[in-house]
């Protein structure tokens, strides 16, 4: 395609044009680009992609959008300045693909805590009920069997459009998506219209990055903003906001009036029972807050004219997501489990319906770039649900260690609770499954299917929680 086409579709400051090859294709990293490719130079918040521009044009880039007011120019290639490189990023991936996103029923997914779960339980009910239904988010894109790696929640704008261009030769025509608050300011989404916009929860997260809760609360808005309908979460006070604005939003809730309400909730010996507007529905999970990520997937079933009888039929299939309070098995008698919670709401919801009558212990750390109030909870909340902390690595990037775990360890100490730290994460879990009884809790936080450890800076040291874990049952 040609240049002169493609900049009818943004707005630019300047352009030097000094080649006519066809364009074919477009990436902000400059390791993807190939012979006559764009190259998006985008100034972020740990890299400058202006300091990679010599490196993509190596690479065969013939255009270059930049947006400092240093860039060198060279014989042979163009040159075009904006305003806003994410945005032109995401309007030119768009109009080279085609806007794959047209062909589907999007449906996307933000909220603090609950989105893997929900995003998985939406596309399994549409898959039970006869509507195919592709799934992208933290741990992947699956869809029809099979499965492509995402380095983020929300994939840059150019993968999800590379993701939605495979499902469309599959001739699927859902979509549920992970919508992070960093993918919607960053317009990782632009361009996208959604079918449904689902808020699950809004707790403190990413401080670090907004700053404020309002400017967080602003950020998932995004999503509801570009969608036709909205599913909202009436217990969270944040989601009562949300329909404030969209008065006509559909309503999920255990606690409030709501269109879609669980009631008469009940544990079972697999799961959880409780009825929706006078139907059954059984729940292969343990956590109260599954029931919310249920309540989505139903709300969409039914207003997409699935009755809630065939729904709760389909819902019998469930088995739950990989590392969201997953067991695992073991000969010891203890109850490992694995779970990817890694904020104060996640941690709370994980122990709060635990048996008192049970030793409890979690292992644990947070990422370099979470505030100490965030650390500090983390601590605090442990120590609430009397959980012994086994304070270790997990991501300190530009931190320290010493700095991380300490911080987390005053929490502990603020609510008198007990704990210790051990910074391998390897020993960490062997101290604590080595201390467990039969019947006793275990559990395993913050990684989940992630494949490594950021132990400096975004350097990706590998390592895999569960194949830790069975290294240290073997080691026992």
């Amino acid at each position: 395609m040609k240049l002169e086409k493609i900049l009818k579709e943004i707005s630019y400051i300047s352009k030097n044009i000094q080649n006519d090859r066809e364009i074919v294709g477009v990436s902000s990293n400059s390791k993807e680009i190939k012979k006559d490719f764009i190259f998006v130079a985008i100034r972020g918040f740990e890299f400058d992609g202006h300091n990679y521009i010599e490196n993509a044009l190596e690479n065969g880039a013939s255009t270059i959008v930049y947006t400092n007011d240093d860039v060198e120019f060279k014989n042979g290639i163009n040159y075009i300045k904006v305003e806003d490189a994410r945005l032109a990023l995401a309007k030119i991936s768009n109009f080279l693909s085609d806007f794959p996103s047209k062909s589907f029923r999007m449906i996307g997914v933000t909220g603090t805590n609950g989105k893997t779960t929900t995003a998985n339980i939406i596309s399994f009910l549409l898959n039970k009920l006869g509507e195919p239904c592709a799934n992208i988010g933290t741990d992947g894109a699956f869809f029809n069997g099979k499965t492509l790696p995402t380095e983020h929640t929300t994939p840059e704008i150019t993968d999800i459009n590379y993701i939605l261009n495979e499902v469309k030769k599959d001739g699927i025509k859902n979509v549920v998506m992970e919508t992070s608050s960093h993918g919607l300011c960053l317009k990782r989404n632009y361009g996208i219209a959604y079918e449904y916009g689902v808020f699950t929860n809004l707790s403190p997260e990413h401080m670090d990055y907004h700053k404020t809760m309002d400017n967080y609360f602003k950020a998932k808005m995004i999503l509801l903003n570009h969608s036709k309908k909205q599913v909202v979460n009436l217990d969270d006070d944040y989601g009562k906001k949300a329909k404030e604005i969209f008065k006509d939003a559909l309503t999920i809730s255990i606690n409030e009036d709501s269109a879609y309400k669980a009631e008469n909730i009940k544990r079972v010996d697999l799961g959880l029972e409780f009825f929706v507007n006078g139907v059954k529905f059984h729940l292969k999970r343990f956590g109260m807050y599954d029931i919310y990520n249920a309540l989505c997937g139903i709300t969409i079933a039914n207003d997409l004219g699935f009755d809630l009888e065939e729904i709760s039929k389909a819902l019998e299939g469930f088995k739950g997501v990989k590392s969201r309070f997953e067991f695992i098995e073991n000969d010891l008698g203890i109850n490992i489990v694995v779970d990817f919670a890694h904020t104060t709401t996640s941690f709370e919801s994980l122990y709060k319906d635990l048996p008192k009558d049970r030793k409890k212990f979690a292992v644990y750390g947070i990422s370099g770039d979470r505030t100490p109030d965030i650390r500090r909870g983390l601590g605090r909340i442990s120590a609430k649900y009397d959980i012994f902390s086994v304070i270790t690595t997990d991501d300190p990037k530009f931190d320290t260690f010493e700095n991380i775990s300490n911080q987390i360890k005053e929490g502990v100490e603020e609510n008198n609770g007990e704990c210790i730290i051990i910074r391998n994460r390897k020993e960490a879990i062997k101290y604590a499954i080595s201390h467990a009884k039969k019947g006793d809790f275990v559990f395993m936080l913050g990684k989940g299917e992630e494949d490594f450890l950021k132990l400096k800076a975004n350097i990706k040291t590998y390592y895999n929680e569960k194949e830790t874990i069975r290294e240290v049952l073997e080691e026992l």
